[in-house]
This record gives structure tokens, C-alpha cells and sequence, in this order.
């Protein structure tokens, strides 16, 4: 039933070996069940059990908002429960003391900023302000320097708290050209003093006196920013639409554009410590493992657009984004690869896997002789990529992947290993 003329299996290597079509790369990334069909545009979890998911609707349907929810899960994203449904929230970002007590922000499209708190978990919210504008005061972010001092951004300025967030005070506002507005989005304090605003209007301010005071150290326009993240006290990202990304060294005096490798909108950025990072964008997820040097794509999800994202640690992990989609990963968003042998092989050789046929896991070895950029995947009869299962720089050695088809229905799948220099496909059967 399974098995393939020479023919047929030739004309099969050919086509995946020059055509790569576009598809789904799970990655070892499993997608939860969020019962939303919002855009959810913040996640935060306060353990490996506990966390909270922030959404909105996509647009206003009939010029009417329709709302927008916080979710909440007790299983580590396995079952997900609608804890509070709210026409004028949009949220957009939470933060939290410890792991009772936090904050979330958000509002509506036109007049509202909502800043909501939680004693409980995120079981039950109580609302902080509730504040009409008739100048657009959707909160963005919320950042406490210590647990009195905080800072919250909007549309048309800075907030300030000095008691632990149950009283804020406009702090900052400058009119910024016809639209008499800055659209602040982002916000990242060092101390209590010194902190750093991102505007999508590309703009980067630093206030080195607790915000009474913010000077423009980055202006471009060419680059609509979205989010921003410290992996130190000196090293930073800032990420936007179409690609863009910045990098600064010197706690954000000096900014310089680098590559991500896409040009595809960039919405959030973060570090678990300082060599891995996550990027969540449009049709996917971009992971770094060199601090940010050089990045990979360790998710490709359709057209659907992941604008948040939370990591336990380096290798558990939640991204969110529309229609309600959640994907989770326990390996940092990549499939193990072992290294099984440092000696220095005499070529480039992809083994048989075995066992051969396997259900549902058979492991793959392969052999490279010099430095590498690797890619190893795994691809159906009509030579759609279902699984990437290598896509990095690798030392010469040989490795061992092993692969869990557990989620694939039974059948003939081939699998390519491509270097630079290097080529090769074979077939394998899973049977279940």
C-alpha cells in the first residue's frame, strides 16, 4: 500500500528539492483551545499554571465596539475560562507585583482608558480609572520602577503613581504636529529616574529625572515602533511594522538599525534571559539564540498575525494573536537535537531513520564535516513542509533528531537535509 516506484519516489525528491511551498512549520509549538475569537493582545502568565490572556475585538463592527475580554487559565493553558467581558476595554498589556496582585490597561477605540487591578489572581478585577477624553486616551503600558512608583502610557501622555497605583497623575504631555498627540506605546524604566518611551511615531524619549523630563534620542520616519525590551541595563531592542528593528548599547543614548530577517510586521519582544529571545509577528514567531545577532523562524501560522507572547523560561512558553489563537511550546519552540559525536566527519551524509517503519517516534541522523547553516524538515507526498525539525548554524559532528508523529495520520513522509554545499532526501513510513 505504502510502497513508491523508483519513478514515482525520483519525480518526489525532484520537487521538494526545488520547490518549497508555503505551509505551517509546527515546530513542536502545540495550539491551545483559548474558546476566544478576539484578537488577543497580551498574554502574561504568573506560573507554570496560572495566566491571563488580554483580548479585544478585531474592528468595530457597524462603526459599533463590540469588547473586549481577559481570559484565564489554572492549567497551564490547557482549558481557558472568560473571567471579565468589558465593550469598552481593549487590553493591552498587564503587569504584576507578585502572583496575586497586578494590573491590566487598556480601553476603547475613541474616548477611553480603562486601568484595571486584581488581588486574586486575575480571578476577579476592580476598575482603577475609567478615564474619558474626548482626545483618544487608550492606555498602552504600564511599568512600575518599585512597588510605589509607576508609570502608565497612552495615546496623549504619561501617568504617574507614587502610592502603588491606586492614585495617577498626568505627567508628561507635548503636542506633536497636527494631531496634537504623541501615540506613546511602550515604556521601560531602569530606576526610579531613568526610563525610556517608545512612540509609534517613531520616536524613542529618555527622561533621566523620574519623567518630568523626556528628550528625543531616536527619531525616524520610517519605522511605526511597537514594542521595546531590555535584555540589560545597557542592551535593548525596539521592534515595528515592516521588519524594522533597532538595537541600543548604551541604555538607549544610541540607536542603530539591524536585521531580523523579515520583512514582515514585528508586534512583541522578548528576552528570557540574555541569549534567547522571541519575536511575535505576522504569520509567526522569530527566535534568536545568540542575544539577538541572528534570528530564526521557529512558527509560520497561515495569514494569521501573533502579537504577544510570554516566556516562563528559555523554553516554556505561550504566543497569541488573532481569531483567538494561543500556541504553546515546552522546548523552546524547536525540536531536541543531540549531538551524538564531536569527531569531524570525512563529508556530509543523511542516515536512513530508524526505526523504519515507526509509530509514532523514529529518529533521524545526520552527519556534517564543517560549519554549517543546517536545515532538516520533514515534508508529505505533495511536498507541503509539515514539520521543521532543524533550521540553525551547527558545528561538525553528528547529530540525532528524533521526530513524534503522533499528530500525523500514517503514511509516506520524506524527509531533506539541506546545507549550502549539501543536498539529500529520503522517505520514511509511518504507521499507526
Amino acid at each position: 500500500m505504502y510502497q513508491l516506484t523508483l519513478k514515482r519516489c525520483l519525480m518526489l525528491s525532484l520537487v521538494i528539492s526545488c520547490l518549497f511551498l508555503p505551509g505551517k512549520i509546527a515546530s513542536q509549538w502545540v495550539e491551545q483551545n483559548s474558546t476566544s475569537t478576539f484578537y488577543l493582545s497580551a498574554v502574561h502568565f504568573l506560573n507554570e499554571n496560572t495566566g491571563l490572556i488580554g483580548s479585544a475585538a478585531p474592528l468595530p463592527i457597524n462603526n459599533n465596539f463590540v469588547g473586549g475580554e481577559i481570559l484565564r487559565t489554572t492549567n497551564g493553558g490547557a482549558n481557558w475560562q472568560r473571567v471579565l467581558l468589558d465593550s469598552n476595554l481593549r487590553v493591552k498589556s498587564f503587569y504584576f507585583f507578585d502572583n496575586n496582585t497586578g494590573f491590566a490597561v487598556g480601553g476603547s477605540y475613541a474616548s477611553s482608558g480603562k486601568l484595571l487591578k486584581t488581588t486574586d489572581a486575575g480571578l476577579n478585577w476592580s476598575v482603577i480609572i475609567n478615564y474619558f477624553t474626548p482626545g483618544y486616551t487608550h492606555f498602552y503600558n504600564i511599568y512600575f520602577a518599585n512597588t510605589l512608583t509607576g508609570y502608565l502610557s497612552s495615546y496623549n501622555g504619561i501617568f504617574t503613581t507614587v502610592n502603588g497605583g491606586n492614585n495617577w497623575d498626568l505627567l508628561f504631555f507635548v503636542a506633536d504636529g497636527p494631531s496634537d498627540y504623541l501615540s506613546y506605546k511602550k515604556i521601560h524604566f531602569f530606576d526610579v529616574n531613568t526610563g525610556i518611551l517608545l512612540s509609534d511615531s517613531g520616536k524613542i524619549y529618555k527622561t533621566s529625572n523620574a519623567g518630568i523630563n523626556w528628550q528625543v534620542f531616536y527619531l525616524t520616519s520610517h519605522i511605526t515602533f511597537r514594542d521595546i525590551t531590555f535584555i540589560n541595563n545597557l542592551t535593548g531592542f525596539a521592534v515595528g511594522l515592516e521588519g524594522r528593528m533597532i538595537k541600543t548599547t548604551d541604555q538607549g543614548n544610541s540607536w542603530q538599525e539591524v536585521s531580523a530577517g523579515t520583512s514582515e510586521s514585528l508586534y512583541s519582544i522578548r528576552f528570557p534571559n540574555s541569549l534567547i529571545g522571541y519575536i511575535s509577528k505576522d504569520r509567526g514567531i522569530l527566535k534568536t539564540s545568540d542575544g539577538g545577532n541572528s534570528w530564526q523562524e521557529v512558527l509560520q501560522q497561515g495569514n494569521d498575525t501573533l502579537f504577544s507572547e510570554y516566556f516562563l523560561n528559555p523554553d516554556v512558553g505561550y504566543v497569541a494573536g488573532t481569531k483567538g489563537r494561543v500556541f504553546k511550546t515546552t522546548t523552546g519552540g524547536v525540536i531536541g537535537i543531540n549531538q551524538i559525536s564531536t569527531e569531524i566527519p570525512n563529508s556530509f551524509n543523511l542516515e536512513q531513520n530508524y526505526p523504519n517503519p515507526f509509530n509514532p517516534t523514529t529518529n533521524i541522523k545526520f552527519a556534517i564535516p564543517k560549519l554549517a547553516n543546517v536545515r532538516l524538515a520533514v515534508y508529505d507526498l505533495l511536498g507541503r513542509e509539515v514539520e521543521s525539525l532543524v533550521n540553525q548554524q551547527l558545528t561538525p559532528g553528528t547529530y540525532e533528531v528524533n521526530w513524534n508523529a503522533a499528530k500525523f495520520s500514517s503514511g509516506i513522509y520524506m524527509y531533506r537535509l539541506v546545507t549550502n554545499d549539501f543536498s539529500m532526501v529520503k522517505k520514511m513510513s509511518l504507521i499507526k
